[in-house]
Protein backbone atom coordinates (compact mmCIF):
# COMPACT_ATOMS: atom_id res chain seq x y z
CA UNK A 1 0.00 0.00 0.00
CA UNK A 2 1.58 3.63 -1.11
CA UNK A 3 -0.47 5.62 1.17
CA UNK A 4 -1.27 5.77 5.09
CA UNK A 5 -3.60 6.69 7.54
CA UNK A 6 -2.12 9.91 7.69
CA UNK A 7 -3.47 10.31 4.43
CA UNK A 8 -6.77 9.23 4.67
CA UNK A 9 -7.36 11.36 7.55
CA UNK A 10 -5.80 14.20 5.63
CA UNK A 11 -8.53 13.70 2.67
CA UNK A 12 -11.60 13.42 5.26
CA UNK A 13 -10.78 16.52 6.37
CA UNK A 14 -10.76 18.06 3.47
CA UNK A 15 -13.81 16.11 2.32
CA UNK A 16 -15.64 17.22 5.06
CA UNK A 17 -14.72 21.03 5.14
CA UNK A 18 -13.99 21.49 1.34
CA UNK A 19 -11.66 24.04 2.02
CA UNK A 20 -8.06 23.61 2.59
CA UNK A 21 -7.37 26.23 5.01
CA UNK A 22 -10.02 25.10 7.68
CA UNK A 23 -8.71 21.26 7.02
CA UNK A 24 -5.22 22.26 8.21
CA UNK A 25 -6.52 23.88 10.99
CA UNK A 26 -8.20 20.99 11.61
CA UNK A 27 -5.57 18.99 11.68
CA UNK A 28 -2.75 21.26 13.40
CA UNK A 29 -0.83 21.03 10.57
CA UNK A 30 0.40 23.42 7.45
CA UNK A 31 -1.70 24.10 4.78
CA UNK A 32 0.92 23.05 2.29
CA UNK A 33 1.88 19.92 4.32
CA UNK A 34 -1.54 18.85 3.92
CA UNK A 35 -1.74 19.96 0.28
CA UNK A 36 1.13 17.58 -0.47
CA UNK A 37 -0.59 14.37 1.51
CA UNK A 38 -3.83 14.49 -0.15
CA UNK A 39 -1.74 14.87 -4.20
CA UNK A 40 0.52 12.20 -2.82
CA UNK A 41 -2.61 10.32 -2.35
CA UNK A 42 -4.53 10.87 -5.58
CA UNK A 43 -0.96 9.60 -7.12
CA UNK A 44 -1.20 6.43 -5.23
CA UNK A 45 -4.67 6.01 -6.37
CA UNK A 46 -3.94 6.85 -9.79
CA UNK A 47 -7.46 9.38 -9.73
CA UNK A 48 -8.14 12.61 -8.65
CA UNK A 49 -10.18 12.37 -5.75
CA UNK A 50 -11.02 16.54 -5.98
CA UNK A 51 -12.26 19.07 -8.22
CA UNK A 52 -9.91 22.26 -7.48
CA UNK A 53 -11.01 25.13 -8.89
CA UNK A 54 -10.20 28.67 -7.88
CA UNK A 55 -12.60 29.60 -6.24
CA UNK A 56 -13.99 26.31 -4.65
CA UNK A 57 -12.90 22.76 -3.82
CA UNK A 58 -15.22 19.82 -4.36
CA UNK A 59 -15.15 15.94 -4.79
CA UNK A 60 -15.07 14.18 -7.56
CA UNK A 61 -17.25 11.18 -8.33
CA UNK A 62 -14.47 9.22 -7.27
CA UNK A 63 -13.95 11.35 -4.48
CA UNK A 64 -17.56 10.73 -2.89
CA UNK A 65 -17.44 7.17 -3.60
CA UNK A 66 -13.52 6.72 -1.62
CA UNK A 67 -14.70 9.14 0.84
CA UNK A 68 -17.18 6.50 2.54
CA UNK A 69 -14.37 3.55 2.68
CA UNK A 70 -12.00 6.05 3.73
CA UNK A 71 -14.31 6.87 6.83
CA UNK A 72 -14.83 3.09 7.64
CA UNK A 73 -11.11 2.49 7.22
CA UNK A 74 -10.94 4.90 9.90
CA UNK A 75 -13.22 4.04 11.76
CA UNK A 76 -11.89 0.68 11.72
CA UNK A 77 -8.60 2.06 12.91
CA UNK A 78 -9.85 3.57 15.49
CA UNK A 79 -11.91 0.69 16.71
CA UNK A 80 -8.53 -1.81 16.35
CA UNK A 81 -6.69 0.72 18.60
CA UNK A 82 -9.13 0.74 21.37
CA UNK A 83 -8.97 -3.18 21.65
CA UNK A 84 -5.27 -2.83 21.38
CA UNK A 85 -5.20 -0.68 24.27
CA UNK A 86 -7.39 -2.26 26.18
CA UNK A 87 -5.54 -5.22 25.94
CA UNK A 88 -2.43 -3.34 26.91
CA UNK A 89 -4.49 -2.42 30.26
CA UNK A 90 -5.82 -6.30 31.00
CA UNK A 91 -9.08 -5.67 30.33
CA UNK A 92 -9.29 -8.04 27.16
CA UNK A 93 -8.47 -11.85 27.08
CA UNK A 94 -8.30 -15.08 28.51
CA UNK A 95 -7.23 -15.79 32.26
CA UNK A 96 -7.49 -19.39 32.80
CA UNK A 97 -8.11 -20.29 36.59
CA UNK A 98 -6.84 -23.74 38.19
CA UNK A 99 -7.90 -24.52 41.93
CA UNK A 100 -7.67 -27.49 44.40
CA UNK A 101 -11.50 -28.46 45.64
CA UNK A 102 -10.14 -27.36 49.12
CA UNK A 103 -9.23 -23.34 47.78
CA UNK A 104 -12.23 -21.89 49.13
CA UNK A 105 -10.41 -19.22 51.17
CA UNK A 106 -11.77 -15.80 51.07
CA UNK A 107 -9.05 -14.00 49.16
CA UNK A 108 -9.22 -16.43 46.68
CA UNK A 109 -12.90 -15.54 46.35
CA UNK A 110 -12.79 -12.01 46.72
CA UNK A 111 -10.02 -11.87 43.61
CA UNK A 112 -12.38 -13.53 41.53
CA UNK A 113 -15.27 -11.73 42.06
CA UNK A 114 -13.79 -8.52 41.93
CA UNK A 115 -11.44 -9.81 38.72
CA UNK A 116 -15.10 -9.88 37.01
CA UNK A 117 -16.07 -7.22 38.16
CA UNK A 118 -13.63 -5.03 37.07
CA UNK A 119 -12.86 -6.42 33.50
CA UNK A 120 -16.07 -7.64 32.57
CA UNK A 121 -14.78 -8.21 28.80
CA UNK A 122 -12.04 -10.98 29.40
CA UNK A 123 -13.33 -14.00 29.42
CA UNK A 124 -12.57 -16.37 32.60
CA UNK A 125 -12.61 -20.14 32.69
CA UNK A 126 -12.26 -22.20 36.26
CA UNK A 127 -10.66 -25.34 35.97
CA UNK A 128 -10.63 -27.83 39.40
CA UNK A 129 -7.36 -29.47 39.68
CA UNK A 130 -6.48 -32.83 41.71
CA UNK A 131 -5.37 -31.78 45.09
CA UNK A 132 -1.62 -32.53 45.49
CA UNK A 133 -0.93 -31.08 42.57
CA UNK A 134 1.02 -28.20 42.60
CA UNK A 135 2.88 -26.66 39.64
CA UNK A 136 1.84 -29.16 36.78
CA UNK A 137 -0.82 -27.56 35.02
CA UNK A 138 1.44 -24.39 34.75
CA UNK A 139 4.19 -26.19 32.95
CA UNK A 140 1.64 -27.84 30.95
CA UNK A 141 -0.23 -24.49 29.97
CA UNK A 142 -3.38 -25.60 31.35
CA UNK A 143 -3.59 -22.87 33.90
CA UNK A 144 -3.10 -19.15 33.63
CA UNK A 145 -2.76 -18.98 37.47
CA UNK A 146 -3.20 -21.54 39.81
CA UNK A 147 -5.01 -21.53 43.86
CA UNK A 148 -3.39 -24.44 45.97
CA UNK A 149 -4.53 -25.22 49.47
CA UNK A 150 -2.28 -27.39 51.72
CA UNK A 151 -1.22 -28.58 54.93
CA UNK A 152 2.16 -26.56 56.60
CA UNK A 153 5.18 -24.70 55.09
CA UNK A 154 4.53 -24.49 51.30
CA UNK A 155 7.57 -23.98 48.63
CA UNK A 156 7.20 -24.06 45.06
CA UNK A 157 10.77 -24.97 44.82
CA UNK A 158 10.84 -24.12 40.92
CA UNK A 159 12.80 -20.97 39.63
CA UNK A 160 10.26 -20.86 37.10
CA UNK A 161 7.47 -20.19 38.82
CA UNK A 162 6.13 -17.94 41.04
CA UNK A 163 3.94 -17.61 44.67
CA UNK A 164 1.99 -15.63 47.24
CA UNK A 165 0.87 -16.96 50.00
CA UNK A 166 -2.63 -15.47 50.70
CA UNK A 167 -4.03 -16.73 53.76
CA UNK A 168 -3.41 -19.18 56.43
CA UNK A 169 -6.31 -20.93 57.84
CA UNK A 170 -6.26 -23.09 61.15
CA UNK A 171 -8.26 -25.88 61.78
CA UNK A 172 -11.80 -26.83 63.07
CA UNK A 173 -13.65 -29.31 63.53
CA UNK A 174 -17.21 -29.47 62.16
CA UNK A 175 -20.05 -31.63 63.92
CA UNK A 176 -23.51 -31.81 63.59
CA UNK A 177 -25.45 -28.91 65.06
CA UNK A 178 -26.29 -29.74 68.82
CA UNK A 179 -23.21 -31.64 69.40
CA UNK A 180 -21.58 -32.25 72.87
CA UNK A 181 -18.54 -30.52 71.43
CA UNK A 182 -20.57 -27.44 70.56
CA UNK A 183 -20.87 -26.36 74.19
CA UNK A 184 -16.70 -25.48 74.17
CA UNK A 185 -15.10 -22.38 72.75
CA UNK A 186 -12.56 -24.58 71.35
CA UNK A 187 -11.22 -28.67 71.64
CA UNK A 188 -8.50 -30.80 71.60
CA UNK A 189 -7.77 -33.30 69.35
CA UNK A 190 -8.10 -35.94 72.36
CA UNK A 191 -11.65 -34.61 72.70
CA UNK A 192 -12.76 -36.25 69.45
CA UNK A 193 -11.82 -39.85 70.90
CA UNK A 194 -14.37 -42.51 70.27
CA UNK A 195 -15.87 -40.25 67.09
CA UNK A 196 -16.01 -41.50 63.78
CA UNK A 197 -14.05 -39.17 61.02
CA UNK A 198 -15.35 -38.03 57.81
CA UNK A 199 -12.46 -36.84 55.55
CA UNK A 200 -11.24 -36.88 51.95
CA UNK A 201 -10.21 -40.31 50.60
CA UNK A 202 -6.49 -41.31 50.37
CA UNK A 203 -7.11 -41.37 46.29
CA UNK A 204 -8.23 -37.74 46.45
CA UNK A 205 -4.82 -36.45 47.89
CA UNK A 206 -2.56 -38.96 49.95
CA UNK A 207 -0.34 -35.96 51.05
CA UNK A 208 -3.57 -33.91 52.79
CA UNK A 209 -5.07 -37.96 54.14
CA UNK A 210 -1.52 -39.19 55.30
CA UNK A 211 -0.77 -35.55 57.37
CA UNK A 212 -4.50 -35.66 58.62
CA UNK A 213 -3.95 -38.75 60.33
CA UNK A 214 -0.72 -38.06 61.88
CA UNK A 215 -1.73 -34.50 62.94
CA UNK A 216 -4.47 -36.68 64.72
CA UNK A 217 -2.24 -39.37 66.03
CA UNK A 218 -0.14 -36.66 68.01
CA UNK A 219 -2.80 -35.01 69.08
CA UNK A 220 -4.05 -39.07 70.71
CA UNK A 221 -7.06 -38.84 68.54
CA UNK A 222 -7.17 -42.02 67.03
CA UNK A 223 -11.10 -42.58 64.61
CA UNK A 224 -13.28 -45.05 65.73
CA UNK A 225 -14.03 -45.24 61.98
CA UNK A 226 -13.20 -43.30 59.56
CA UNK A 227 -15.84 -42.13 56.19
CA UNK A 228 -13.69 -41.85 52.81
CA UNK A 229 -15.53 -38.71 50.36
CA UNK A 230 -14.60 -37.43 47.42
CA UNK A 231 -15.17 -33.35 47.98
CA UNK A 232 -15.58 -30.95 50.54
CA UNK A 233 -19.61 -30.31 50.52
CA UNK A 234 -20.15 -33.93 50.95
CA UNK A 235 -17.77 -34.10 53.60
CA UNK A 236 -20.07 -31.46 55.36
CA UNK A 237 -23.23 -32.70 54.19
CA UNK A 238 -22.37 -36.28 55.61
CA UNK A 239 -21.11 -34.20 59.20
CA UNK A 240 -24.31 -32.77 59.26
CA UNK A 241 -26.41 -35.75 59.26
CA UNK A 242 -24.89 -36.92 62.09
CA UNK A 243 -22.60 -39.65 60.59
CA UNK A 244 -19.78 -38.28 62.07
CA UNK A 245 -17.14 -35.13 62.83
CA UNK A 246 -14.86 -33.42 60.12
CA UNK A 247 -11.75 -31.71 60.51
CA UNK A 248 -11.77 -29.01 57.94
CA UNK A 249 -9.91 -25.49 57.48
CA UNK A 250 -11.83 -22.31 58.88
CA UNK A 251 -13.37 -21.16 55.05
CA UNK A 252 -14.79 -23.79 55.04
CA UNK A 253 -17.75 -22.16 56.48
CA UNK A 254 -17.75 -20.45 53.24
CA UNK A 255 -19.42 -23.92 52.25
CA UNK A 256 -21.77 -24.60 54.34
CA UNK A 257 -22.84 -23.78 57.95
CA UNK A 258 -26.83 -25.19 58.34
CA UNK A 259 -26.67 -27.86 60.58
CA UNK A 260 -23.52 -27.56 61.63
CA UNK A 261 -21.31 -26.01 64.59
CA UNK A 262 -17.55 -25.37 63.78
CA UNK A 263 -15.25 -25.65 67.07
CA UNK A 264 -11.72 -24.51 66.72
CA UNK A 265 -9.27 -27.31 67.63
CA UNK A 266 -6.34 -25.55 69.76
CA UNK A 267 -3.45 -28.24 69.47
CA UNK A 268 -3.77 -28.71 65.17
CA UNK A 269 -0.43 -28.55 64.32
CA UNK A 270 -0.54 -27.76 61.13
CA UNK A 271 -2.24 -25.03 59.19
CA UNK A 272 -3.86 -24.63 55.99
CA UNK A 273 -1.88 -22.76 53.40
CA UNK A 274 -3.07 -21.38 50.68
CA UNK A 275 -1.52 -19.63 47.83
CA UNK A 276 -1.29 -18.42 44.15
CA UNK A 277 1.24 -20.01 42.17
CA UNK A 278 1.83 -18.41 38.02
CA UNK A 279 4.46 -18.34 35.66
CA UNK A 280 7.46 -16.62 35.99
CA UNK A 281 7.48 -15.70 32.64
CA UNK A 282 4.37 -15.18 31.81
CA UNK A 283 3.86 -11.03 30.75
CA UNK A 284 0.09 -11.16 30.20
CA UNK A 285 -1.50 -7.59 30.88
CA UNK A 286 -4.57 -9.95 31.64
CA UNK A 287 -2.71 -12.28 34.47
CA UNK A 288 -0.95 -8.77 35.71
CA UNK A 289 -4.48 -7.41 36.28
CA UNK A 290 -5.92 -10.28 38.11
CA UNK A 291 -2.39 -10.28 40.45
CA UNK A 292 -2.76 -6.76 41.36
CA UNK A 293 -6.41 -7.53 42.67
CA UNK A 294 -4.66 -10.35 45.07
CA UNK A 295 -3.76 -9.16 48.54
CA UNK A 296 -0.04 -7.83 48.79
CA UNK A 297 2.56 -10.63 50.22
CA UNK A 298 2.60 -10.60 54.30
CA UNK A 299 5.25 -8.67 56.23
CA UNK A 300 8.52 -10.30 55.82
CA UNK A 301 7.24 -12.36 52.21
CA UNK A 302 7.77 -11.77 48.72
CA UNK A 303 6.74 -13.71 45.62
CA UNK A 304 8.34 -16.71 45.83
Amino acid sequence: MKFDLRHLEAFVAVAEELHFSRAAARLHVAQPALSQQILRLESALGVDLLVRERRRTALSDVGRLFLAEARRTLEQARAAESVAERARRGELGRLRVGYHPTASSQPFLTALSAFERVVPDVELSLRELPMGVLGQPLHDDVVDVAFLSTLGEVDCGQPQLRMRILSTERFLVAAPAGHALSTQDDAALRDLDGETLVMLGRDVCAFWHDELVSMCGRGGYTPRSIRYVGELGTQLTLVAAGLGLALVQESSRMVRTEGLDYIPIRDADRPVISAAMWRATDTSPVLTRFLGLLPAAAPGQRDG
